[in-house]
């Protein structure tokens, strides 16, 4: 069949993104993230360096566009402004074309230089790369983020991240590529294909070993305190009563439990000077807790997760949320319609830990447990705990709700460490130290959820899981250099 120009030009890049789309939350194909590129990574062993630019725009522009439909859904209901929500999401679209620009490129080069088989370490290296971009971090969309329900299968996060498992994923969207589009009609020779197949179960075997052999815990129970209330949109006086009110009563739920940790939401003390914070359960808990709130230490004011345990520690935010905690330019007069929140939070200038009834906790402040190195830092911080506090509520009825609470699980695995995770009205669970999820919490309801974990001495992942992400980049800096070294040269044989 005769297609159109535009159709070749353009189409395998917008039939992967949409591909791609369906793995992901609400549609949840999660399957289809081991074919859903080789459309494109195809597309891009045809065409030429400015012919990879275009269709990596094309495919960044539709990737981004769906990912954050979210926002419009979001600044919607904040300013009830269809028009404010609608421009914000096409600027992203926008940006996510200039942002993928790169990853083409490199893939386009990979082909030209005769080394595809380095296209997996590009896409991870290109995926690390957009979710540490400074200021604007998109942690969006990760290839491998969908997998979170087969924690046997992806284990080897704990040898590099969520990133090493998006490059292992790739290398059966490559090799379908080079099976299905082969260049000038030749198929793959077979030990290729051999040797991409036995990589790709020897990772496996790995994983499922390590998934198989879990670490020797101590039992320590929890309550994940969920006070059912819209801590986002609820108006702040009703809000005050609200929690007030669910409080008390986890609180008591709490005491007739046994527990060993109490596990509250970001955002459940309010501003306060002390360091023992006001809040709803009082400046003395009945029992050990973990809770966030806001610290406010001369002219900085900080998102923190306060612990209790007969003394009260603390432990502040390191990375915060662009326009929710801090607002870049915000003179300028066109940011004035978004009813932006008044004040910028700061950044902790280090990672802490909170020790409660001596077990070493790493919290996660609810944007934060998006980024695998504050996970890790945790770890080697001498963390056997990670509780993410959130307050979920912004994004509650948008898929970015769901990559929030599925990213947690990912931060266990890597971590090889148990994670509770508490919103004011979800998602609420607990993960045991291989990310399998032993409780998840109906969204929305009041509840002091018991829940037996199993806290292990210390991490058991690799202590410098975070190379692999490093190792990524400087893979693409040699390709980078070497397709404008030799952009003049003959390929050789692939």
């Amino acid at each position: 069949m005769k297609l159109p120009k535009w159709v070749k030009r353009w189409g395998p890049a917008a039939a992967s993104a949409a591909l791609l789309a369906f793995a992901f939350p609400p549609l949840n194909f999660v399957l289809l993230t081991f074919v859903a590129i080789a459309p494109w990574l195809a597309n891009l062993r045809q065409v030429d360096g400015k012919g990879a630019l275009k269709s990596s725009a094309v495919y960044g522009a539709v990737t981004i566009l769906f990912q954050m439909f979210w926002l419009v859904l979001f600044i919607n209901e904040w300013t009830h402004n269809m028009v404010a929500a609608i421009v914000p999401w096409l600027v992203c679209g926008f940006l996510g074309a200039l942002i993928y620009l790169p990853m083409g490129w490199l893939i386009n080069k990979c082909w030209k230089l005769g080394w595809p088989w380095l296209i997996p370490i590009v896409w991870a290296g290109h995926e690390a790369f957009r979710a540490y971009i400074p200021v604007l971090a998109f942690p969006w969309g990760i290839l491998a983020n969908p997998l979170w329900i087969f924690p046997q299968f992806v284990q080897h996060a704990a040898l590099g991240t969520v990133f090493f498992v998006s490059a292992w994923v790739v290398i059966p969207n490559l090799v379908l590529a080079m099976i299905l589009w082969p260049k000038d009609g030749k198929p793959p020779p077979s030990r290729q294909t051999l040797q991409a197949a036995i990589v790709f179960g020897g990772v496996m075997l790995v994983s499922v070993y390590r998934y198989a052999n879990p670490p020797s815990t101590e039992k320590k129970i929890v309550t994940l305190g969920q006070p059912g209330v819209d801590m986002a949109f609820t108006p702040k006086d009703i809000q005050a009563l609200d929690m007030r009110s669910a409080g008390l009563w986890i609180q008591n739920r709490a005491a007739t439990q046994g527990t060993d940790l109490l596990v509250l939401p970001e955002g459940f003390s309010p501003n306060d000077p002390r360091v023992a914070p006001y809040s709803p359960i009082g400046q003395e808990p009945l029992v050990p807790v973990l809770m966030g709130g806001v610290r406010p230490d001369g002219a900085s004011t900080y998102e923190t997760a306060y612990g209790y345990d007969g003394k009260w520690t603390y432990a502040d935010k390191t990375r915060l949320v662009i326009f929710g905690e801090f607002v870049p330019f915000r003179e300028l007069p066109f940011l004035q319609s978004f009813n932006l929140p008044k004040g910028d939070l700061s950044p902790a200038k280090k990672l802490s830990t909170v020790s409660v009834k001596g077990v070493t906790i790493g919290p996660l402040l609810c944007f934060e447990g998006v980024f695998p190195d504050l996970a890790d830092r945790h770890g080697r911080l001498g963390a056997r705990l990670l509780a993410q506090l959130c307050i979920d509520d912004w994004y509650e009825r948008t898929p970015a709700w769901e990559q929030l609470w599925q990213s947690s699980i990912w931060r266990s695995i890597e971590s090889g460490l148990p994670l509770v995770r508490v919103g004011g009205r979800g998602q609420s669970l607990a993960t045991d130290a291989r990310g399998n999820v032993t409780v998840m919490v109906r969204r929305g309801i009041l509840t002091a959820e018991r829940v037996e974990v199993g806290v292990p001495e210390k991490s058991d992942a690799f202590p410098f899981r975070m190379g692999f992400v490093y190792l990524s980049w400087a893979v693409c800096a040699v390709i980078g250099t070497s397709g404008l070294w030799r952009k003049n040269k003959v390929a050789p044989a692939e």
